[in-house]
């Protein structure tokens, strides 16, 4: 369990990251776009952060564990909104849309925080595992509801704006997106909503993990064919960003799983976490003077007289 709450943890700081560095790097034309983005990586935070409190939660935890659990599925319906807002948001009929579902979303969202018992009876925490028992009546069925409309909108949204398109570099991406954003709806379909309904939560957070990966697959799509309008400058920041935190991700879901598999199941302790976490960034940061040292001595080995930067380019 804890190497899914690291797994979590580092994509959502990824996703958030991306988020606000696309946001406070757009142009005033892409400006309310953006900001959709930025909510759609918040709520997608948020999701995970709650979902993460929720799986890990202890059975003397249970007066506190409501608000978290409230939050997993209000946070759903906001991103979903966010996600929409990001795709119609330049069309008229798209400002329509994402603010009727907007409205929908906030109702369904006020009446999970006024009365909660409404959507869900029970919460159980238990050492081998936490569940949820679901109160199907009026207001799941508006939550279901919700979600079987909003979805097939954000993709066709996007197919229709992929068939419209003249240039290869909008039809490049609106298919990467509304295939990232088809799928990552599916494993929500499926591990969020048909499996818990049967008794299994244990794997609900991969639906909001999918939807983070998408998210960050249209922040690619934002550096790879301009789908927004960046500064030259939040681009290279934000490459770097997410680069090096792609990096530390793969490096600590890569130790975190070794260790596991050498001490028999353990998982590393929080401090040697951070530490790994911490040394993995001082080495990527150093990585260029690395290099640079690594090209000197082999200059040195083989007799060759080192160049400068300046040499070099002349």
């Amino acid at each position: 369990m804890q190497l899914i709450i690291i797994l979590l943890a580092t994509v959502a700081v990824l996703t958030f990251l991306s988020g606000s560095i696309v946001f406070f790097g757009s142009s005033k034309g892409d400006r309310i776009r953006s900001l959709w983005y930025f909510m759609a990586a918040i709520f997608a935070t948020v999701w995970m952060a709650s979902i993460s409190i929720f799986l890990t939660a202890k059975p003397d935890a249970i007066e506190s564990i409501y608000g978290p659990v409230n939050w997993t599925f209000i946070s759903a319906i906001l991103l979903d909104v966010a996600f929409l807002g990001y795709a119609a948001w330049n069309q008229k009929y798209g400002k329509i849309l994402t603010l009727a579902f907007l409205l929908f979303g906030l109702v369904v969202s006020s009446a999970i925080f006024i009365s909660p018992s409404s959507l869900y009876s029970a919460v159980d925490l238990q050492y081998t595992g936490n569940t949820v028992t679901m109160n199907i009546g009026p207001l799941y069925f508006s939550y279901i509801a919700f979600f079987s409309i909003i979805v097939p909108a954000i993709v066709g949204t996007f197919l229709k704006q992929y068939l419209r398109a003249r240039s290869s570099r909008r039809k490049g991406s609106d298919i990467i997106t509304m295939s990232c954003f088809g799928t990552s709806s599916l494993v929500v379909l499926i591990f969020n909503l048909i499996l818990p309904i049967l008794g299994n939560w244990s794997l609900i957070w991969l639906g909001p993990l999918a939807l983070a990966v998408t998210i960050i697959a249209v922040y690619y799509t934002i550096l790879r064919y301009r789908a927004l309008n960046l500064a030259s400058i939040w681009l290279r920041i934000l490459s770097y960003i997410v680069i090096l935190a792609s990096i530390a991700i793969i490096y600590m879901v890569i130790f975190s799983a070794i260790f596991a598999a050498l001490f028999r199941g353990s998982t590393p302790s929080t401090e040697v976490i951070i530490l790994n976490f911490i040394m993995i960034l001082i080495f990527l940061a150093l990585m260029p003077a690395m290099n640079e040292f690594i090209k000197f001595v082999r200059s040195l080995i083989s007799g060759q007289k080192p160049t400068t930067k300046k040499e070099h380019h002349k």
